[in-house]
């Protein structure tokens, strides 16, 4: 009996140690495996954006290079309102962009009439100075030397019917002709359309001044002065009247009238109109462009060019 009891003790002590060596659990539920450390897993961490930077593109301006013409005169042609194709010649200037100055022909020639004339104002060397014996407006061996103060570019152009000379007296079509080329003037290539002045001879001196005046109300550009070589009222307009339209606009446009003072129609056109500039060349029956002679105590290019610093002056250069 006593040996039985030994041996089942023995059996319960084996079984506790067996227990404990296998991980059976104690009495308190916690197994050894339940204590042993575990490996923790670190928490996933979100990475912060990357932030790039893409710099912002270069704006490069586009530039449009500025052409400076040659100076050989360039063929024009334009269409007047009432369907009339007119020719003219474009003498650019040794700027871009640069003010402009339209001749407007007598009725006893055409265009060629201003050619040794717009040669000298355009002064890019073109000039020949050759004498006329005839035209002494041609004959520019006499021509002073030009002074003016910024380059100037010339356009001139043959009215309707008067290649070699007006054929007819068409006076109401022929404003038709001067606001076409006021027109073209503001659309050529290397013109400041904002200083355009005009000149012209007997029909051309008042068919300049009427194209200064309407242009500056037609808003295609703006015309800042006009030279009358004996201006007549000939194009159905009181001369006076279109003349108040520049001189009495602000700032003032210049506006000059030249004539002899046996040129009876002259000299009553410009007469008595305040604010414009009379030049008197004594009693001579010269008229438009026979006004153009050497020797005189005013030079009338002299004159001319005076007039055109004068009125580009009036607006800045």
């Amino acid at each position: 009996m006593n040996n039985h009891k030994y041996i089942i003790g023995l059996a319960i002590f084996a079984f506790v140690m067996l227990s404990s060596c296998s991980g059976v659990q104690d009495p308190s539920g916690v197994s050894n495996s339940d204590l042993t450390p575990q490996p923790t897993t670190p928490p996933s961490v979100t990475p912060e954006p990357t932030l790039t930077f893409t710099p912002a593109p270069t704006f490069t301006p586009t530039v449009t290079p500025i052409v400076i013409l040659d100076p050989e005169p360039i063929d024009v042609n334009f269409t007047t309102e009432d369907g009339v194709e007119l020719d003219g010649l474009y003498y650019p200037a040794a700027e871009n962009p640069a003010p402009l100055i339209i001749l407007v022909h007598w009725a006893r020639g055409d265009m060629t009439e201003w050619e040794p004339i717009a040669y000298w104002l355009q002064d890019r060397g073109l000039l020949i100075r050759t004498p006329d014996y005839n035209n002494s407006w041609k004959s520019s061996d006499w021509f002073p030397e030009n002074k003016l103060e910024v380059p100037l570019g010339v356009l001139v152009f043959t009215l309707r019917d008067c290649q070699g000379g007006c054929q007819s007296y068409s006076p109401e079509e022929w404003l038709l002709d001067i606001e076409a080329v006021m027109k073209k003037a503001a659309q050529l290539q290397g013109v400041d359309k904002d200083r355009i002045i005009t000149a012209g001879a007997s029909i051309g001196a008042d068919g300049a001044l009427y194209g200064c005046a309407w242009m500056n109300r037609s808003g295609f550009g703006s015309c800042i002065g006009s030279f009358s070589l004996s201006p007549a009222s000939l194009l159905t307009l009181p001369y006076d009247e279109v003349a108040n339209q520049l001189i009495g606009a602000e700032p003032p446009s210049p506006v000059y009238c030249l004539f002899g003072l046996r040129d009876d129609a002259s000299v009553e056109t410009c007469s008595d109109i305040e604010g414009l500039i009379p030049v008197d060349y004594g009693y001579i029956e010269n008229h438009g462009f026979e006004l153009f002679q050497p020797g005189q105590s005013i030079d009338p290019l002299v004159l001319l060019y005076e007039f055109i610093d004068i009125s580009l002056a009036g607006v800045g250069e």
